[in-house]
């Protein structure tokens, strides 16, 4: 079949045939290419447009037939609610003039001016073209360390990476290893002793866990500046919690992740340095919460077979107890209010991020040395510039929530006003004596982002904090890093600027709406 070079991709003089599935295997007959496809599931025949975008171009090569401008393009098609990876022979022209000017015979077509077959460029230097327009914001052919938990997603990511995400990695001619992970601790160990000159980006096939032991091991190596700038660090969502596939790629369907990781512009992302008084630092991409959040997550863990429900479950039961989690907490302020926050989200919404080498000095942190192997955690006699937050809030305290990344999880918009490298971290806190009613309102916000502007609820953005739980006696309470459980003991984190990069669909988190709701 002949194809046009368009601006926007390929137009077909045809469109294409359906995309047909039999529940296990997918077909699609055309030009010199027979593909099956594992699917995974049942599905249902679509056609489409005749026009391959440029965006769904995973690989454009010379054919094999040698045939001179005949290629052999793979690119993702539409299955229901998921992509899957085709193959199709084409024979390109250049088109300098509107498709119904192409009237005529294959003769007229060749030799007439309004479309002229390339015969003056090369197979080969056509298909290079092809794919410079179909990678405009990256790299094509990437070399990918795939990291896969077989326990996240309930059991399933084996099969989610297999059927949704190798599949179209395979036809985007990516280089791919795969590592299983085997105990807990274990990607943090892959990613401590891999050879980064081998890869260009480290894939995490599983919930936010992984993500977040990755970070942990490359901040463990000698060289960690060298991986930092080498390694782009993404996930294709497989897990209960998928934080950085919403966040980052806006979606958490694993096809259309996988696509988005491959087209996504790459970006410096802020991560967090987490200490204690009298352990290691640990990095956090995601989230340190105290309180309610942590009480329906981590205290939940139990009930992991039912799924993301679990955490819905939590909440209710938090709320409706009036369980309160007294602690104090100290902060370096960047914006108190509302309307500092929005002044200062405005002035950093477009910041572009500084790809400069890292170099050790980035890793140096602030505050750390006047905690660690601090006797008394509140005292805060060695940081004159850091306030600590409202006592009779902190006694009351219903939720702590600092975060770097929007979304924590579907529709939980929770830090709408969260940007990837502005060198701050945002902190929401409620306190229990609003009432039942005020907070469940406020939890029902929680989708648009909208909560943060109730009054009752306190939103800010602190360079740094510290977070001493004073619980009772009897209470079993829990701290939240990344939605993984850490021993409840006073903690203090602060910012780490730019070193974590990642891909981002736009260059850019997932749209919040939180500009729409600015207040100047």
């Amino acid at each position: 079949m002949k194809a046009y070079l368009k601006d926007d991709g390929l137009l077909l003089e045809e469109p294409l045939p359906p995309v047909e599935s039999d529940g296990h295997r997918l077909f699609l007959n055309f030009g010199c290419v027979n593909v099956t496809v594992s699917t995974g599931g049942a599905g249902s025949a679509v056609s489409e447009s005749p026009v391959i975008k440029f965006k769904d171009i995973l690989w454009a090569q010379p054919c094999k037939t040698g045939i001179h401008n005949e290629l052999e393009i793979s690119y993702v098609r539409k299955l229901g609610d998921r992509l899957v990876a085709c193959t199709s022979v084409l024979t390109v022209y250049s088109l300098d003039s509107e498709p119904q000017k192409r009237e005529g015979t294959e003769d007229t077509l060749c030799n007439n001016n309004s479309a002229t077959k390339v015969s003056d460029e090369s197979t080969i230097f056509l298909s290079e073209k092809v794919l410079e327009r179909s990678y405009p914001e990256s790299e094509p052919g990437r070399s990918i360390m795939v990291i896969i938990n077989p326990h996240s997603g309930q059991g399933k990511a084996n099969k989610i990476y297999e059927t949704k995400v190798e599949p179209i990695l395979k036809a985007a001619q990516c280089k791919i290893t795969v590592a299983r992970t085997a105990y807990s601790g274990n990607a943090s160990d892959i990613a401590e002793n891999m050879n980064i000159d081998k890869y260009d980006m480290i894939l995490c096939a599983s919930g936010d866990g992984i993500p977040h032991e990755v970070i942990n091991g490359i901040y463990r190596r000698e060289d960690r500046a060298r991986a930092f700038d080498k390694l782009i660090i993404t996930q294709t969502p497989s897990g209960s919690g998928n934080a950085m596939s919403l966040s980052c790629l806006g979606t958490l369907e694993p096809s259309h992740a996988t696509l988005e990781l491959l087209k996504a512009a790459t970006v410096r992302n802020d991560l967090m340095a987490v200490c204690t008084q009298d352990a290691d630092v640990k990095l956090s991409f995601l989230s340190q919460t105290y309180g309610l959040i942590a009480q329906a997550d981590i205290g939940t863990e139990f009930m992991r077979w039912v799924g993301q429900e679990r955490f819905l479950l939590g909440v209710c039961y938090q709320v409706l107890s009036k369980s309160k989690y007294p602690c104090r907490i100290a902060v370096k302020y960047i914006a108190r209010t509302k309307t500092e926050l929005s002044q200062y989200y405005k002035k950093h919404l477009n910041d572009l991020s500084d790809f400069s080498p890292l170099s050790e000095e980035d890793f140096k942190l602030k505050y750390a040395d006047k905690f660690i192997g601090l006797e008394d955690a509140a005292d805060l006699s060695l940081l004159p510039d850091w306030e600590p937050l409202d006592e009779g809030v902190c006694s009351n305290m219903g939720i702590f929530y600092s975060g770097k990344m929007p979304y924590i999880s579907k529709d939980t918009n929770f830090f709408p006003a969260a940007l990837p490298n502005d060198g701050s971290i945002d902190v929401v806190v409620t306190d229990v004596r609003s009432g039942i009613s005020k907070t469940v309102d406020g939890l029902l916000s929680l989708d648009k982002g909208l909560h943060v502007w109730k009054d009752d609820v306190a939103h800010i953005k602190v360079e740094a904090f510290r977070v001493i739980p004073l619980p009772g006696p009897n209470d079993r309470n829990f701290i939240s890093v990344d939605g993984e459980n850490f021993k409840l003991r006073p903690f203090q984190v602060e910012i780490l600027k730019g070193i974590m990069k990642t891909v981002m669909s736009g260059g850019c988190y997932t749209e919040t709406g939180f500009l729409e709701q600015t207040k100047d």
